[in-house]
Order: C-alpha cells, then sequence, then structure tokens
C-alpha cells in the first residue's frame, strides 16, 4: 500500500493499493517419477484479486464493449494448471534423449472482458497471457 492515496488515471479517486499487484498469488510445482526414464509434472499459479485501470474507450456502444468512463475494476482471481510427461532415452554413455508433451492452462483461464473495437483501451488487460495450448518437444542433454 502507497502511504498516501494516488490517482492512477484521471477522474477515479484516490487508491492506496498498487494498481495490478493482486492480494495474494501463490504457485506449485511437484513431479513424480513413478520409473527412472518417466516423470510427471503438475504445477499451478493461483493469482488474486487485484485493481486494475480501464481508460474510458470509444466505438459503437451496440457492437463494441469498451468503458464509458475511466475506473478502477476490481477483478476476480484466477488459477492455472499446467501438467508435463517426460520420458529420458539413454543415448550413448553420458547423454540423454528427453521426449514430452504437455497441457498448458489446463482449465483455458483468461479475462473474459476485454475491450473490443478501434477505440479500446488496448492496455487493459490482465490475466494469463496464454490460453490453453498442448506443447510436445524434445530435449537432448549432453
Amino acid at each position: 500500500l502507497f502511504d498516501q492515496a494516488q490517482e492512477p488515471i484521471e477522474g477515479v479517486g484516490g487508491y492506496r493499493e498498487f494498481m495490478r499487484t493482486p492480494d495474494t498469488y501463490g504457485y506449485f510445482v511437484t513431479t513424480w517419477k513413478p520409473a527412472t526414464r518417466f516423470s510427471a509434472t503438475l504445477s499451478g499459479n493461483y493469482t488474486g484479486r487485484m485493481y486494475v485501470p480501464h481508460v474510458k474507450g470509444e466505438g459503437d456502444p451496440a457492437k463494441d464493449r469498451f468503458a464509458s468512463e475511466n475506473k478502477i475494476e476490481r477483478v476476480n482471481s484466477f488459477f492455472e494448471l499446467h501438467t508435463k510427461l517426460s520420458y529420458d532415452i539413454p543415448v550413448l554413455e553420458y547423454s540423454t534423449l528427453q521426449l514430452n508433451a504437455g497441457v498448458q492452462n489446463i482449465f483455458n483461464a483468461y479475462q473474459k472482458d476485454f475491450d473490443t473495437g478501434a477505440g479500446r483501451a488496448s492496455d487493459y488487460i490482465y490475466g494469463p497471457s496464454a490460453p490453453r495450448s498442448v506443447f510436445a518437444g524434445i530435449k537432448l542433454t549432453l
């Protein structure tokens, strides 16, 4: 908290809270190795509620979504869950080839109130940076 209230954007009054800074945040990573060459990793991020400046936009209210006035939004918390499966294959005496695959942001947590239209507030962004995604990879350790 600031010692004195700050006005993050014009016309919204004073706030002692830091903008875009969650009240709570936490993460975890856990790895299970049921066999020497196989591992399963589960990880997650929790981001608590926070205040986010929402600058007034312009456009057609019938088809665009935007703030009609400058305001501070109290946004909801969100939780991202990720998983990764890996299998290590020994190659030569001191090298390993790892095959892996997984899913990022399993629950597809994301900001659901983006502004739209040409006059939107382009900096009204918070939340996870990527939607649910599937990945696969190869890693060579020498």
